[in-house]
């Protein structure tokens, strides 16, 4: 008896999801040239001699996604989607596909279900297991390994289904938005419960059988738990505050095998985005317009992108690390479905919880230009430190960039390295090289993660304020850009040639091209290692205000005789985030030049007499000069010599020059003029001066009254051969005197003037030097 009490527990351990003994390295390829790109070689190593060989391409061709499904259990990781190539519509749900799936360990799209072309909702069962509903409403369950599609029945015309994995329960949604759970055959049962009506669409918790649901006639989430009675009522989930409709086309719900909700709000913004939900409502700013959304092991999840679907093909966006932190997490763009090349650029690998090394085969034609891990736990160091628990998805993205070398001059100078060209069509060709984005003829514009080469502004969604060819070039040609929800590269460019130790300038022209919404363009420049793809250097423009063209300049060092140099998008997609860029540069760049410095203290510089000056600068290697020499002259040491009797402003020119004949000229302008105090003369007989001392051999009253006769003074001192010496001092000793006194006078032997102290302070200290009395 207790033997088979033992196997009836056993079974039941075993029919359960075991999802969390296993964790999943997502690796991504990003080909910075999408229309040349190759199969790259990777191999991953980990724990008790795990390996695993793959390839991956990123060519642009794909097939238009209308739903997605996940399979669980052994399959967890699969993705399931209905495709129609043929349909641009911009909701899911109501359009007839074929099944297309890619197997977890896999990086191959293939349609499966041959023949049939009416699927129009998927979800993913266990591996190679799926169950949909067609345009009739009739519900299958398809088998991919054998290619066979059974049908469970239509208790209604279905339009929604969900599944809960190996061993879990089947539901469906028909059009009178009833709830149905499959039992055996081809029966069904329905859910009669209040709030159990209306039913749009429908998910299943693969852990506990939860189902989730939304209704037509509100925007609440609705909680069926797992065993609920039929008539059973669900837990209401309010709609996150300050949310509208979405739409109906375009609402969906899904659930993560964790029991994250995700499903689309409109938010203040009248942004439609995928809001998260585990005990409170978070919104993803990088999920607007997504749809067709689908979740898996820990908070893994997949939507189709539905922004102007009419433009752009339907592409699987990844989340990776999602959570109801204030900083939820980015979705990748973008998974593709297709079959023109055998490999795709997606493939998820189940490992045992360890540490692996993930590395790639270089191509001589191509760099390594960047590596991201998104890992939710934040502790893989690096690609070959990728730490995966258990139930948990680390997300890895390869960038590669064609390497179309430029060489750099040796010498300053204009160097555009991309100019978008010109022509006589209004729009320029797609680019081999360059960028990460992908080309499309503008229609109206052109949609996020997507770019295209124009004339003018007339090619975007709202042509206020015109904007053509930088240059002013009728037939030139610029990029226009809507900025991706990722943070790929709008640029990214081999340069090679250059001098370790010199100093470059990068340069490009950017304008805003929708300053009416609300999210600005903010780019990163920057320049990586091109052999590692580690950064050396960079900086952001910040919010791009500015709706016409603005440059933008980056100046570093360079290290190595080759790098990549790169502009990125660090802002999100959505609403705004358009930018249009043109004439993009690299070259040596001028010298770095600190302005000099002239006496301290002094702003009006004496010509009567003729005064000496002493001008200085911190930056080395410089040569004085002047171009008014009416007024001045110089020396190569920077002294300075006014001409007397000339007044105006003069010009003081300090010049560096770098080893790359690049010039840095900074210029002082300083005022010429007369210095003499002049005051009205003294009216009236003042008191004599009673005590003097002369070498003019007179005092007295009968030797010319001397000094009496110098009226209103404590002493007169005269000589005609000799100077009166007053204390000198350097100014950095005249400002440490303590307690000055307002009168005292010392002379500067640094500033060369006499100074007076003005206020009985240490910065009252000024020469005289000015046409007023001080």
């Amino acid at each position: 008896m207790k033997k088979n009490i033992f196997l009836a527990v056993l079974s039941v351990l075993l029919s359960l999801p075991l999802y969390a003994q296993t964790g999943y390295i997502y690796v991504h390829k990003k080909a910075v040239s999408e229309v040349s790109s190759l199969d790259f070689a990777f191999n991953l190593t980990g724990p008790s001699s795990f390996s695993r060989s793959f390839s991956l391409n990123d060519q642009p061709d794909a097939l238009n996604a209308f739903d997605l499904g996940n399979s669980h259990g052994a399959g967890e990781g699969q993705l399931w989607a209905v495709i129609n190539n043929a349909s641009q519509v911009g909701s899911t749900h109501v359009t007839d596909g074929t099944l297309y799936t890619r197997p977890v360990n896999s990086q191959v799209w293939a349609a499966k279900n041959t023949g049939v072309t009416n699927v129009r909702s998927v979800d993913g069962i266990d591996a190679n297991t799926a169950v949909y509903c067609n345009s009739t409403g009739t519900v299958y369950t398809y088998n991919a390994v054998t290619n066979v599609a059974t049908s469970i029945g239509s208790p209604a015309n279905i339009i929604d289904v969900a599944s809960g994995g190996p061993g879990g329960i089947i539901v469906a949604v028909g059009s009178n938005g009833t709830l149905y759970k499959y039992s055996s055959g081809t029966s069904w049962s329905a859910y009669t419960g209040s709030n159990v009506s209306n039913v749009l669409r429908v998910d299943v918790n693969p852990t506990n059988q939860d189902i989730v649901f939304i209704r037509t006639t509100n925007q609440s989430v609705y909680r069926l738990p797992g065993g609920s009675a039929f008539n059973a009522a669900p837990t209401v989930i309010s709609a996150p505050s300050g949310t509208t409709s979405a739409g109906d086309d375009l609402r969906d719900i899904a659930v993560s095998n964790n029991g994250t909700i995700y499903s689309n709000f409109q938010n203040a913004g009248n942004s439609a985005n995928i809001y998260e939900y585990t005990s409170a409502w978070a919104d993803n700013a990088t999920s607007r317009s997504f749809s067709g959304i689908t979740a898996g092991v820990g908070t893994q999840s997949w939507a189709i992108n539905k922004v102007n679907p009419d433009q752009i093909k339907h592409s699987i966006f990844t989340s990776t690390v999602l959570s109801t932190s204030s900083a939820p997490g980015l979705w990748l763009d973008d998974e593709r479905v297709r079959t023109v090349v055998t490999n795709g650029n997606s493939i998820m690998i189940p490992v045992p919880a360890g540490t692996y090394a993930l590395t790639e085969t270089n191509d001589p034609a191509w760099a390594s230009s960047e590596i991201k891990i998104y890992d939710p736990t934040t502790n893989s160091s690096s690609a070959t430190a990728i730490n995966v628990a258990a139930g948990e998805v680390v997300h890895v993205v390869y960038t590669n960039s064609l390497k179309n070398t430029v060489t750099t001059p040796a010498i300053c100078g204009t160097n555009r390295i991309v100019t978008f060209g010109s022509g006589t069509a209004a729009t320029g060709p797609a680019s081999n090289g360059f960028t990460s984005y992908h080309y499309a003829i503008p229609n109206g514009g052109v949609s996020d993660g997507y770019y295209s080469k124009v004339k003018s502004k007339a090619n975007w969604y709202n042509n206020s304020p015109a904007l053509t060819d930088h240059t002013g070039d009728l037939n030139g040609y610029f990029g226009i850009f809507n900025a991706s929800y990722a943070t790929d590269d709008f640029f990214r460019q081999t340069v090679d040639g250059l001098v370790p130790g010199t100093l470059y300038e990068f340069a490009f022209w950017v304008a805003d091209l929708s300053p009416t919404n609300p999210i600005r363009p903010n780019v990163t420049m920057g320049i990586n290692d091109a052999v590692t793809g580690a950064l050396i250097s960079s900086t952001t423009t910040g919010d791009v205000t500015s709706s016409t063209w603005i440059q933008y300049k980056f100046n570093f060092v360079a290290t190595s005789t080759v790098a990549e140099i790169f502009l990125k998008n660090n802002s999100i997609g959505g609403l705004g985030n358009d930018l249009a860029i043109d004439d993009i540069s690299f070259a040596p760049a001028p010298p770095v030049v600190v302005t000099p410095e002239g006496p301290v203290g002094i702003t009006l510089f004496c010509n009567n007499p003729a005064t000496v000056y002493q001008f200085t600068s911190v930056t080395p290697g410089g040569v004085w000069s002047t171009d008014t020499p009416a007024l001045i002259s110089i020396t190569a040491s920077g002294m300075v010599t006014t001409k007397t009797g000339v007044s105006g402003t003069a010009n003081v020119n300090y010049t560096v020059t770098s080893s790359s004949g690049c010039s840095t000229t900074v210029t002082l302008h300083i005022t010429i003029a007369a210095c003499i105090c002049y005051n009205n003369p003294a009216t009236g007989t003042g008191a004599d001066t009673k005590t003097g001392i002369t070498l003019l051999k007179r005092a007295g009253a009968d030797s010319d009254n001397w000094p009496m006769i110098r009226k209103s003074a404590h002493t007169a001192l005269e000589s005609n051969t000799k100077g009166f010496v007053i204390t000198r001092m350097t100014t950095a000793q005249i400002l440490a005197i303590v307690s000055p006194q307002e009168g005292m006078m010392v002379y500067d032997t640094v500033a060369k003037c006499l100074k007076i102290n003005s206020d009985g302070t240490s910065s009252g200290w000024s020469c005289f030097n000015n046409p007023a009395c001080p």
